[in-house]
C-alpha cells in the first residue's frame, strides 16, 4: 500500500462514486467480468441455467465460496488499494500483474475486513492462476465499436462496455428496440384495421409525448455544471424512460386487464430507455466528483464511454423519434 495514500479517503471516495465501499464495488464488478467470460465460453445464445454471478441485485459484502468471481473480486479490490485509486479505475492490464508466474499470493498480504473475518482461503496462488483467463479474455477481446488509440481499459470502462454488448444477455439492447419496434408496428395496424379506436386520452398522452421529445432550443446542463455531449444525450433518455412508463400507466386497460396497445409501445420504449440508466448515473457520478472542469470535456468523454455505450444511445434516440412521429401522428388521426 502507498503508505501516501489517504485510506479513509480512498474508502469515501468509493461512496461518492458508487454509494457502495471499496469490496463491494469490486465484488459487483467481478460478478460481471466472470459472467461474461463464462458464457463466452458456453457460446453466446446458449442456454444458461444459473446466472448467479451477473445478477445485478442486492449487493453482498462477501460472495461466500472460493469461486473465480471471489478472487477476480480479491484481485481487483488489492490493485485498487495499493495504487490509491478507485476500483473502477484500475487498468485490466496492471491488474494482470497479480496473475503472472512468481506474484505473491494474495492471500499473504492485506485483505478487506470481510475476507480477514469470513477466514475463506481465496487468494491462494492455484486460485489466482485459475483466473488469469478471466482477465484475459476482456484484454483480448474485441470490442463492439473500436476503442480511441491509448485509451486505458479500465475495469468501469470494461464493464460499461459490456452493458452495451449487443450478443450479450444483459447487454442485449437491440431486443429491447425490437420489441418496442414491433409493438409500435401491431398498434398501427391494428388502427387502420379498425381493431383499435384510440381514446381521447391515448390522442391526449399520444400529442404530448410527440410534442415533448421535440429537440430543445438550447441542452441543459447534467448534473448541474456543463458535460460531455454524451451525458446530456443519456440523461435525457433516463429522463424519457420515467416519463413514458408514468405516461403509460395513466393509459386505460382493456376489458381483460391488459394494457392497450399505446401504453404497450410506451412501456417497451421506457424499457429499452431505462437500459442506459446505470451507466448514465455512473458517469454522471464521475463528472461531479471531478474537482474542476476538464479543459476539454471532449476528451474527457472518450475515456469514460465505450463506444458501444454511444452506439446503444443513438440507437434509443432513433427508437424514441420514431415513437413520438407515431404518437403524434396518433393524436392527429
Amino acid at each position: 500500500m502507498n503508505a501516501h495514500v489517504d485510506v479513509e479517503g480512498w474508502e469515501s471516495g468509493h461512496q461518492v462514486a458508487y454509494d457502495c465501499g471499496a469490496w463491494e464495488r469490486a465484488c459487483h464488478q467481478a460478478r460481471l467480468l466472470v459472467a461474461w467470460h463464462e458464457e463466452r465460453d458456453l457460446g453466446f445464445g446458449a442456454p444458461v441455467p444459473r446466472r448467479f454471478y451477473a445478477d445485478p441485485g442486492p449487493r453482498v459484502k462477501w460472495p461466500w465460496g472460493a469461486a473465480r468471481h471471489t478472487t477476480v473480486g480479491l484481485l481487483l479490490w488489492r490493485a485498487a488499494y495499493e495504487t490509491g485509486i478507485l476500483v473502477d479505475e484500475v487498468p485490466l492490464t496492471d491488474a494482470m500483474r497479480y496473475c503472472v508466474q512468481g506474484a505473491d499470493p494474495l492471500d499473504t498480504g492485506l485483505l478487506p475486513a470481510a475476507a480477514r473475518d469470513a477466514a475463506i482461503g481465496v487468494g491462494s496462488a492455484a486460485s489466482v492462476a485459475g483466473i488469469r483467463p478471466v482477465l484475459e479474455s476482456h484484454v483480448s477481446a474485441d470490442p463492439p465499436r473500436p476503442r480511441p488509440a491509448g485509451v486505458p481499459v479500465t475495469v468501469g470502462y470494461r464493464v460499461r462496455e459490456l452493458r452495451a454488448t449487443p450478443d450479450w444477455e444483459l447487454g442485449d439492447w437491440p431486443a429491447a428496440l425490437a420489441l418496442a419496434r414491433r409493438a409500435m408496428g401491431r398498434a398501427d395496424d391494428l388502427r387502420e384495421q379498425g381493431a383499435w379506436q384510440p381514446s381521447d386520452r391515448e390522442r391526449s398522452v399520444g400529442a404530448r409525448i410527440g410534442r415533448d421529445w421535440e429537440p430543445p432550443a438550447e441542452t441543459s446542463a447534467a448534473y448541474g455544471h456543463p458535460s460531455p455531449s454524451w451525458l446530456e444525450r443519456a440523461s435525457r433518455l433516463a429522463d424519457t424512460a420515467a416519463a413514458l412508463s408514468s405516461a403509460a400507466g395513466t393509459l386505460p386497460i382493456d376489458g381483460r386487464g391488459s394494457a392497450g396497445p399505446l401504453a404497450q409501445v410506451l412501456g417497451a420504449t421506457a424499457d429499452a430507455c431505462a437500459r442506459l440508466a446505470v451507466s448514465t448515473e455512473e458517469v454522471g457520478r464521475l463528472w461531479e466528483a471531478e474537482p474542476h472542469e476538464p479543459a476539454d470535456p471532449a476528451s474527457w468523454e472518450p475515456t469514460r464511454v465505450p463506444g458501444a455505450l454511444v452506439a446503444q444511445t443513438e440507437e434509443t434516440e432513433h427508437l424514441v423519434r420514431a415513437v413520438a412521429v407515431f404518437s403524434w401522428i396518433l393524436a392527429c388521426s
